[in-house]
């Protein structure tokens, strides 16, 4: 895709999140499991069913303290409704490349951050992890959407949070229909799902997406 189609879509999600804004209903001031607020409680849960005391490297513990602190970071930042799942599977292509989010299902009263963080977050890994073309989603949400510094600052932390979220949730959901499911397999699989933008860090992410 050419750049033009990811500063749309970051364009659309900006305008989908002011028109959103102006809703008001108590229906959706909710618990969900997937607002990245539950990422902690969520992890919490999987380390019943799979125990990762006992797996080399892996220090459970520490990641949920850290997913703690993205609640205390936010506290102040803008709420309103949000679409909650932007992902590669809610957005539609037409012929034209004109692009529609489908899917408000999950939505909830959060931070209006989060979205355009869960859109980079599946938009670059879905990418092969290019870097870029969260940068052109950025530049087109914030052509509708300036948001503050200390917003923009927490969007790294959002990103990791929601993809140690979708597997917790999917670990959650496997004792269900996949009993056989192990401690090791699920670890691995939460690690290697934030491992690529881990490895890019905060500031080669702020950097690249943000020109910070």
């Amino acid at each position: 895709k050419e750049p033009s189609f990811w500063r749309n879509l970051g364009k659309l999600v900006a305008e989908i999140s002011e028109t959103m804004s102006e809703v008001k209903c108590d229906d959706f001031v909710r618990h969900h499991s997937w607002d990245p607020f539950q990422a902690h409680k969520t992890l919490e849960d999987v380390k019943k069913h799979f125990p990762g005391d006992k797996i080399p490297n892996v220090n459970v513990d520490s990641i949920i303290v850290s997913l703690k602190t993205i609640e205390n970071n936010l506290k102040g930042f803008t709420k309103q409704l949000v679409h909650s799942d932007i992902n590669e599977y809610n957005i539609i292509v037409g012929e034209d490349e004109e692009v529609a989010i489908i899917d408000f299902n999950d939505t909830i009263r959060s931070y209006r951050v989060f979205d355009l963080g869960h859109c980079i977050g599946y938009m670059t890994e879905a990418q092969q992890c290019n870097l870029k073309i969260g940068r052109y989603v950025f530049e087109g949400y914030s052509s509708v959407i300036k948001l503050s510094d200390k917003e923009l600052s927490m969007l790294y932390d959002i990103v990791i949070a929601r993809f140690t979220l979708s597997v917790s949730v999917g670990a959650n959901r496997s004792t269900l229909v996949k009993p056989t499911l192990t401690s090791r397999n699920v670890w691995r699989t939460i690690f290697l799902s934030c491992r690529n933008f881990s490895d890019f860090g905060r500031e080669t992410f702020n950097d690249i997406i943000l020109g910070m």
